[in-house]
């Protein structure tokens, strides 16, 4: 098996401003990444939304103060409840734009904001297709990852099916028709991989939040990609660890 060429920290669903959602335990969190991403290759950090609960200022402060921590790249684009009382202006002055691009030696990532003002429901939008292609497109042989933060198909054990991105299907067309390897997203607060065709849609789970669904405990994913494969760790609260699963990875 060959070496990782690039480590992925997936995190999403932080909810800071949930009641028994503390500073304390993000930090932590963020502490034991950092020592990880010290020794592996190529590390990102990869924030798929809902860092705050309502959107508010002070939930904003809160996660910034930790995440302008990290000391190695890092991706941070909105969910749903970042866009919540018009959080996303908030978003905007902290974080910079709600669409990212992120290039490095063997990555590009298109990070896409699918969250709208006061709306649960996700879109990412015609106006972004022609975007999204050619992005891909110029990456040539590099891996190609779509982030977002809703789902495009559905999660098991996540109960009535719904905000599932309303151009799924388009999107999906689009992330096809260019080659993309990954789709990263959360929203769910499961963690499940689907593999669509040669693509591999992962679905990490909330890092902080209580609201988890059956028996399944905050967590956030470590995914290590290699030349023909690419490995998803799930990384509990806790600390313990454990193999989610494998899947070959397109090139």
């Amino acid at each position: 098996m060959s070496e990782p060429f690039a480590t992925i920290f997936h995190l999403s669903d932080i909810h800071i401003g949930e009641a028994g959602v503390t500073l304390k335990d993000f930090k932590k969190v963020i502490g034991s990444i950092e020592e990880v991403a010290a020794n592996s290759p190529s590390p990102l950090l990869l924030v798929t939304g809902d860092l705050t609960t309502e959107g508010l200022r002070e939930e904003y402060e809160g996660a910034a103060s930790v995440l302008d921590e990290v000391t190695f790249p890092k991706v941070i684009i909105p969910g749903n409840h970042d866009e919540r009382n018009y959080g996303s202006v908030l978003f905007e002055e902290m974080f910079g734009d709600r669409f990212k691009t992120f290039e490095s030696e063997h990555l590009a990532v298109f990070a896409a904001d699918s969250a709208e003002p006061d709306n649960d429901a996700g879109h990412v939008g015609r106006v972004k297709y022609n975007e999204i292609r050619d992005f891909f497109n110029q990456a040539k042989n590099k891996t190609k990852i779509f982030a977002l933060h809703h789902h495009l198909i559905p999660v098991p054990h996540t109960g009535r099916e719904f905000n599932i991105v309303e151009d799924a299907g388009d999107v999906l067309g689009v992330l096809d028709g260019a080659r993309c390897s990954l789709v990263l997203n959360g929203h769910r607060h499961v963690p499940w991989m689907w593999r669509l065709g040669e693509m591999i849609l992962f679905n990490t789970g909330t890092l902080l939040s209580r609201r988890v669904r059956g028996s399944m405990t905050q967590l956030h994913t470590r995914i290590s990609l290699r030349a023909d494969q690419a490995s998803f760790t799930l990384c509990h609260k806790d600390g313990s660890e454990r193999l989610f699963g494998e899947s070959p990875l397109r090139v």
